[in-house]
């Protein structure tokens, strides 16, 4: 519940959070329309409400604002699919690089068996973060001979549910970074929901597509390869927080690169990695 507006300082309070819980809806609708049941269940953490009383809770937090419309259907979704870039400054903004070792490829049914992350603020690694996770399940040999875990290094580390709240606290409101950031994220954001049932909402970031804008000169965009093309070397390949460190070097110089395009902040940086229009074509015009 947003506290008492009492006092100046009640109000400061109660309007942050009402930002806040702004924000992660933009973020939430950015996948596509939900329910009221649906927006209380992962941005109140309230569940089983029931739908009258969650239509009136989402109603009084979106309806009054332009960025929202209420579809036919009673669900909730961005007005016109527009969303107002982010105007942070890339100076200031937090990023948290997370690389991740796994059973397979295909979550929930594969799991996490490695996790390491890496914070970058103010143009520098400000920290670090890895454990062995214990998946739960066999690990493959295939797994085993790319990164060198076995089931043995693992059977007496924790699972992702007994460190998921220090990776919460670790990645904060920061933007997650990964290379090839679909399959991190679709992995953490499995892991996060079997742990506690919320999704997380952070903004995200690609240091592959990242480098497809702002790398033309370079023909491949691996991870590999942005390495040796910026003189990189990995403590560890194939093992999270090695593969975190140079994906968070590789971070820093793009965002160089940036700069010197012109780009300063967030909001720019997406606006840059937004999909390229399809080309038309050869020889074909428009209404034949």
């Amino acid at each position: 519940m947003l506290p008492q507006v009492d006092s100046p300082a009640n109000l400061t309070m109660a309007l942050t959070l009402k930002n806040d819980l702004l924000e992660k809806s933009l973020r939430l609708l950015e996948s596509g329309p939900c329910t009221s049941a649906e927006i209380c269940r992962l941005l109140l953490v309230m569940e089983n409400v029931p739908e009258a009383i969650a239509a009136r809770l989402a109603g009084a937090m979106l309806e009054a604002d332009p960025r929202f419309e209420r579809l036919a259907d009673g669900r909730w979704a961005l007005s016109g699919g527009i969303i107002s870039p982010p105007v942070e400054e890339l100076s200031s903004t937090n990023f948290v690089v997370v690389d991740v070792e796994t059973t397979g490829f295909m979550p929930p049914a594969d799991r996490v068996i490695e996790l390491g992350m890496v914070k970058v603020a103010n143009g520098e690694v400000v920290g670090s973060y890895e454990t062995l996770l214990n998946p739960r399940r066999p690990i493959p040999g295939p797994i085993t001979s790319l990164t060198g875990i076995s089931w043995e290094m693992v059977s007496s580390s924790p699972t992702f549910a007994i460190v998921c709240p220090s990776f919460l606290d670790f990645l904060g409101d920061s933007v997650f970074v990964a290379h090839n950031a679909p399959f991190d994220w679709r992995f953490i954001q499995s892991e996060v929901i079997l742990a506690t049932g919320c999704r997380l909402l952070n903004s995200k970031l690609c240091t592959r597509v990242l480098a497809r804008r702002l790398l033309p000169e370079v023909d491949r965009r691996s991870l590999d390869e942005l390495a040796r093309f910026f003189n990189l070397h990995f403590s560890a390949r194939h093992r999270a927080l090695g593969d975190a460190l140079v994906t968070a070097e590789i971070l820093l110089r793009l965002l160089d690169r940036a700069l010197e395009k012109g780009i300063d902040t967030l909001g720019g940086l997406y606006e840059l990695m937004r999909p390229l229009g399809r080309k038309k074509a050869p020889g074909k015009t428009q209404g034949v």
